[in-house]
């Protein structure tokens, strides 16, 4: 009777102890503040003199927790190398409950001399199972020669698994604290680009956040032109004391196999883990810059030092990279409105200035003929009849003349076919005055919207005209189309091709014509194959 009552006694103490421990894992304690529970309670239920907490990182134990009956936590941040049959090797190598009752037990001579180091007789220890990976180990121990009672080991299994989670829930807290901040962090940047504020503002906000979301020691944005060992620092953030830290504005070489070149090579984000003798661990994470499906950079992020990144931290990194790719592309399209403004305003001073001097030129000139010829006709009408007949025959031909000029300036300006009869005939007219062979291939069906048609009538308009002087083309197809609400327009030649859609005036007219619609005009050029001009407004 007296055996069963202390086996109640012990299995009340062990389940209160458990219960305290369940306590301290339900409220969310920390991790420091568990360990040093769990410990206690270990040493106290298993009347051990000794009690460890430890953490295994693959090839050394780490004691965060420390219990001892002299009362001196003497051992807390001590690392203990790996190796020998001791009670932590057992339990590493079996992922398993296991016990040494003596110093006799112990197999090797590190074991043994580790045992007479710390002074112990007897030791129980349990894995500390984290998401199927051993994370650590507890131990309880005796310096007197008196083991543990039978299964002590297992029971011992139970305090592990209520470490393990806590260490989940502890782990779940960070990550969610972490995701938070990330969030936040992209927030605050996103807050930038949506307020449009200058690009080296938004990138360097990019390049701080991500160096404290990831805990990198130095984050780059570079930029690409093509040359793919050779990229230009556009923004960079670093903490003073890291040598690889590059400063923007800087020039420099990835080096071969860089998680920076990497990405750089297959647009896609990318991590290092090297080591090397002379900058010794050097961890990296980078994700491509992409601008409307064009890659011209890349963020870096670079953490020397012995702790890698997390898993999948170049791909969180890419969330990062958007951000800096928006603000990249907002910055381009100001410029690009801006530009597009200039040529305009510039566009219709030339046209203004070109009317003016053909109107001075030609009908303008032509009427102050007739208008001289009428006067002097006018003064003769009575002594020489004869004379102010021819005068006014004359003057009667140039105002003939001064008609017809007006008639061709007017139709360059804006052909009254297009008006009259729509973008079929007025393509038809273009092809009858061209100086090469034109065939037009119509399937609208229907007229297109009065500002369509003026843009289709001038893409072609002006690809004719470059056909003729600059493609050695013998022959033009035109063909306009309309499908799911887009009017599509393609002039191609059979010409030498190799034409540059970035020199000229004319193309880049055409584009904001056709922008202004919310369309998009392309030139295909390659050499020896022709030009096709093309263009594509919503009509819908």
């Amino acid at each position: 009777m007296g055996d069963r009552d202390a086996e109640l006694e012990r299995l009340v103490e062990e389940q209160s102890a458990l219960r305290r421990v369940a306590t301290l894992v339900a409220a969310g304690a920390s991790e420091v503040e568990l360990v040093n529970g769990v410990t206690s309670e270990i040493a106290g239920l298993f009347d051990a003199h000794r009690a460890n907490t430890m953490r295994w990182d693959g090839d050394t134990i780490h004691v965060i927790g420390d219990w001892s009956q002299e009362g001196e936590a003497r051992h807390v941040g001590r690392a203990y190398a790996f190796g020998g049959d001791t009670i932590t090797a057992r339990v590493v190598n079996s992922r398993a409950p296991a016990r040494v009752d003596s110093p006799d037990d112990i197999r090797t001579d590190f074991g043994r001399a580790r045992w007479a180091e710390l002074g112990l007789y007897s030791s129980i220890g349990a894995p500390v199972i984290v998401d199927g990976r051993l994370w650590g180990v507890v131990t309880a121990s005796r310096t007197t020669p008196e083991p543990f009672p039978p299964e002590a080991e297992h029971r011992l299994g139970d305090f592990a698994a209520l470490v393990a989670q806590a260490i989940v829930n502890s782990e779940a807290r960070r990550e969610l604290a972490a995701l938070a901040e990330e969030q936040a962090a992209l927030r605050r940047v996103a807050t930038l680009v949506a307020g449009a504020k200058p690009q080296a503002e938004v990138l360097d906000a990019v390049t701080r956040e991500a160096a404290t979301v990831f805990g990198a020691q130095a984050v780059s944005v570079v930029r690409w032109e093509g040359v793919q060992d050779e990229v230009f620092v556009v923004a960079a953030c670093g903490n003073g004391h890291d040598d690889d830290a590059i400063g923007a504005g800087s020039l420099y070489h990835p080096a071969p196999g860089s998680a920076t070149l990497r990405t750089l090579e297959t647009g896609l984000p990318q991590r290092t883990d090297e080591h090397s003798p002379e900058l010794g661990e050097r961890h990296a994470i980078a994700a491509p810059v992409i601008v409307n499906a064009e890659l011209v950079g890349a963020i870096t992020a670079l953490r020397p030092g012995d702790e890698a990144f997390a898993a999948g931290a170049e791909i969180r990194l890419r969330s990062f990279a958007d951000l800096a790719a928006q603000s990249i592309a907002n910055t381009r399209a100001q410029d690009e409105m801006q530009a597009s403004r200039a040529r305009i305003v510039q566009a219709a001073d030339d046209a203004r200035e070109r009317l003016e001097r053909n109107l001075h030129d030609g009908a303008q000139q032509r009427l102050v003929a007739v208008s001289i010829q009428l006067r002097i006709a006018s003064g003769k009408l009575t002594t020489s009849p004869e004379e102010a007949r021819a005068l006014l025959a004359s003057a009667s031909e140039e105002l003939t003349h001064a008609i017809d000029d007006l008639r061709e300036l007017a139709r360059g300006i804006h052909p009254a076919v297009l008006t009259d009869r729509g973008l079929g005939p007025a393509l038809e007219a273009l092809a009858a005055r061209a100086p090469l062979r034109v065939d037009v291939e119509n399937d609208l069906g229907e007229r297109l919207p009065a500002p369509v048609e003026a843009a289709a009538y001038y893409v072609v308009a002006e690809s004719l005209t470059n056909a003729a002087k600059y493609a050695q083309a013998s022959g033009v197809a035109v063909r306009v189309s309309r499908q799911n609400g887009v009017a599509r327009i393609e002039v191609a030649d059979d010409g030498v091709g190799g034409a540059d859609s970035s020199r000229g005036s004319g193309l880049r007219g055409l584009a904001d014509r056709v922008e202004a619609l919310s369309g998009r005009l392309g030139v295909d050029s390659e050499p020896r194959a022709g030009t096709c001009v093309w263009a594509e407004i919503p009509v819908a």
